[in-house]
């Protein structure tokens, strides 16, 4: 290759990086606003679950599992977990996919 030619090239996978870059930067963006709605909704539904009377008592939140209300919490509980678990999988993912990618652009950089 001609020297106007690598110049190019180096331009072009230096573009491409800084556009992967932001488009990694986008979506672990989305995810952690994800996240943040999920919480919320998560809190405002344990709101609305809880039920005065023995949980007021101090040292008495263990007791409103032995009320009636108890399918919530575990559906919740059971929920909140799932939802985490696969939020971390696809962050592990995309970072080992990001990770991938850059092992991929600098050997190939080398090679050139």
């Amino acid at each position: 290759m001609t020297g106007k030619t690598e110049t190019r090239v180096r331009e072009i996978r230096s573009r491409t990086r800084q556009h992967r870059k932001r488009y990694e930067t986008r979506l672990l963006s989305c995810l952690t606003a994800c996240s943040l709605f999920l919480l919320a909704g998560i809190g405002v539904l344990f709101r609305s679950v809880q039920t005065p009377g023995i949980a007021a008592v101090a040292y008495g939140y263990s007791g409103v599992l032995l009320r009636d209300g108890a399918g919530a919490y575990v559906v919740i509980g059971l929920l909140a977990f799932v939802i985490g678990v696969t939020v971390t999988v696809l962050c592990i993912r995309l970072k080992n996919k990001s990770t991938n990618r850059t092992l991929h652009t600098q050997g190939s950089e080398e090679r050139v």
